[in-house]
């Protein structure tokens, strides 16, 4: 796996923007293959790289992979900076509606500050502030 990871980063680190493979699927050097009269193909070493990853199981085109991915790599390394980050969240018209008119309710008893129901539901104070005001 190890090796896998570091040949795609070398492949996606060349500057020339495309790697060349020959009718059998091997990586070969343009001037190399020309000088040998070898047919290549040029292949965008992204996409390569992407198929190499998901034949070992890697599908980093899934969100939700990468999400358990690196919370896994978070909880190994004890790195506490990816625990903290949290996926943001798109609210539906009908969900915003409905957070408003809890808030409604809320603010009638009187039991909390905008801050804090904002917090609770955990949204930004100013992107609650701008819903109230929607």
């Amino acid at each position: 796996m190890r090796d896998l990871i570091k040949e795609a980063i070398a492949d996606l680190k060349k500057g020339d923007g495309f790697i060349y493979v020959t009718s059998d699927g091997n990586k070969i050097d343009l001037h190399e293959a020309a000088t040998k009269g070898i047919a290549v193909t040029p292949v965008n070493p992204k996409d390569q790289v992407i198929k190499k990853l998901e034949a070992a199981g890697l599908h980093l085109n899934d969100g939700r992979f990468l999400n358990e991915l690196n919370e896994l790599i978070s909880l190994v390394t004890g790195s506490s900076a990816a625990t903290k980050t949290s996926k943001r969240r798109t609210f539906s018209d009908a969900e915003k509606s409905k957070i408003v008119e809890e808030w409604q309710k809320v603010e009638a008893a009187g039991k909390k500050t905008k801050a804090a129901f904002a917090r609770e539901i955990g949204v930004g104070y100013q992107t609650f502030i701008n819903w109230l005001r929607g």
